[in-house]
């Protein structure tokens, strides 16, 4: 982390007009069959009181779709709004692929068809894109939608708090599940600098990564430069119970793509002292996992997993600290529950 993660420098947001170039932001929105929740998403974006935006949808379904005719209705309503037909081929990968690649703008804003932007959002993007115009992409904080509620997340008043991290330190974070796993970086949290995006960095498939080519972005992101936090939640992320690709992915899945993108950032890393390796960091995830994982899973593989812990090198990566905030929510949860 750089000096401003431990003195955060204060921002005034600037007024839209200070941002001169056309089409400063554009919003890429991907989408498949919910007409409903990105109808949210687009008013998200025309309530923005920042103006300097276009947005760009790429609908996977096509003309044919139950959800192109609202599209183009909102299209023909406001000239900043662009609608275009997946015809990379189907799947989130590739439509996501081809809505940043449909965009003009300097910078590339990320919407999910099921997320929403804050309000004021597009501003403060916008604001911190001035100030670091080199970086490869800036994320934020998200508020979760849940089931039971909104869990928001805001910087002390007054003043929005910035983290820089260099593409090594962002790798390392990546890895060890730091800053990046507290902030809830996701797709919908993130503004892509279009040059990385023009340099080829693009989702992509790698080994057995389907549900994970979320996490694989944020790594290929990081190794083209530098990562900006923003302490806020400009983003409103549905994690209600709702069809997803995440969804579907069983725990062994998960297991299996998380040691392929270990071991993939662990090629990236330089400097890899004192870093435990891949296998460990996995282990380790397997006990930091069972709080949402025992009720749902056969007992043998919940008892396989928390002997994991007796591992001296396991042990050693807990003791380190790497994933201290986790183990303290599970240790807690697992005593109210005497389990």
């Amino acid at each position: 982390m750089s000096e401003d993660s431990t003195k955060p420098p204060q921002l005034h947001i600037s007024d839209p007009a200070d941002v001169a170039e056309s089409r400063f932001i554009s919003v890429a929105i991907p989408t498949f069959r919910r007409p409903d929740t990105i109808r949210r998403a687009i008013d998200s974006v025309l309530h923005q009181d920042f103006s300097n935006w276009e947005l760009v949808v790429s609908d996977d379904e096509g003309p044919h779709g139950q959800t192109w005719a609202m599209l183009t209705d909102y299209a023909r309503a406001d000239p900043r709004i662009r609608i275009v037909e997946n015809r990379r081929g189907r799947g989130q990968v590739e439509n996501t692929n081809n809505v940043m690649l449909a965009c003009r703008g300097s910078w590339i804003k990320l919407l999910h068809d099921d997320d929403w932007l804050a309000p004021k959002a597009l501003g403060t993007f916008a604001q911190v894109a001035q100030q670091y115009p080199s970086a490869a992409f800036i994320t934020c904080a998200t508020n979760r939608v849940e089931d039971d509620g909104v869990k928001f997340r805001s910087a002390r008043p007054g003043c929005k708090h910035i983290i820089v991290c260099s593409s090594q330190q962002t790798l390392k974070d990546l890895y060890l599940v730091r800053a990046t796993r507290s902030f809830g970086i996701i797709p919908s949290s993130l503004l892509v600098n279009s040059s990385v995006v023009q340099n080829g960095c693009l989702m992509r498939r790698y080994k057995s990564i389907t549900a994970g080519v979320d996490q694989l972005f944020f790594i290929d992101l990081a190794s083209h430069g530098d990562m900006v936090m923003i302490e806020d939640g400009l983003i409103f992320y549905d994690a209600t119970n709702h069809s997803s690709v995440t969804a579907s992915t069983t725990f062994y899945d998960v297991d299996r793509e998380t040691i392929d993108l270990k071991q993939l950032t662990w090629s990236l890393i330089e400097d890899k002292h004192k870093l435990p390796d891949p296998e460990t960091i996995a282990r380790a995830l397997q006990i930091a996992r069972l709080r949402r994982r025992f009720r749902h899973q056969p007992w043998g593989s919940t008892i396989r997993h928390a002997m994991q812990i007796f591992r001296p090198s396991v042990t050693k990566a807990v003791n380190q600290d790497i994933f201290a905030r986790v183990f303290a929510v599970l240790r807690r949860r697992l005593r109210r529950t005497n389990w």
